[in-house]
């Protein structure tokens, strides 16, 4: 992947592509929560995340097509962050340009963030080697789940 990538708000036609994407088998093996997501849970959460102040939904695009999505979820002065890709687009790079995009995209439209949380499932070396190439710093490890961090 050599191409910069472009970060843009999710809009409403988003919908149908992120519920594809957060119902695939990788994406679900490595969440909090495995179990597959219902269209309709789906919807409201979709529907919430885009009216909500405090959480960015960003769709990331390589020539003009999407390959993948950075949500923050900000209090005070921290973001957690959670990403994933296109499932066609996996192992081609894009988690860490996408990860180094947002933390642009962080300094320019929120600049009161001064820190980026990721929470990264030990299972997951590819998602760890995505965080650490995109300047994440291993924090703390609870049980299964790494904490990384990410100081502006």
């Amino acid at each position: 992947m050599t191409e910069p990538l472009h970060l843009r708000p999710a809009t409403a036609e988003d919908g149908q592509s992120l519920f594809e994407w957060r119902n695939h088998p990788h994406v679900r093996q490595h969440s909090h929560h495995p179990e597959p997501i219902a269209w309709a849970d789906h919807c409201l959460w979709f529907e919430k995340v885009l009216t909500d102040p405090n959480r960015a939904l960003l769709i990331g695009e390589s020539s003009d097509q999407p390959v993948g999505v950075l949500r923050y979820d900000m209090q005070d002065s921290e973001a957690l962050v959670s990403v994933y890709l296109d499932p066609s687009r996996l192992g081609q790079g894009y988690g860490t340009a996408l990860l180094r995009s947002g933390v642009a995209w962080l300094s320019a439209h929120s600049p009161q963030i001064r820190t980026a949380l990721a929470e990264i499932h030990t299972d997951n070396p590819a998602s760890v080697r995505a965080f650490e190439k995109a300047g994440y710093r291993k924090k703390t490890v609870k049980q299964d789940v790494l904490l990384y961090e990410y100081r502006f």
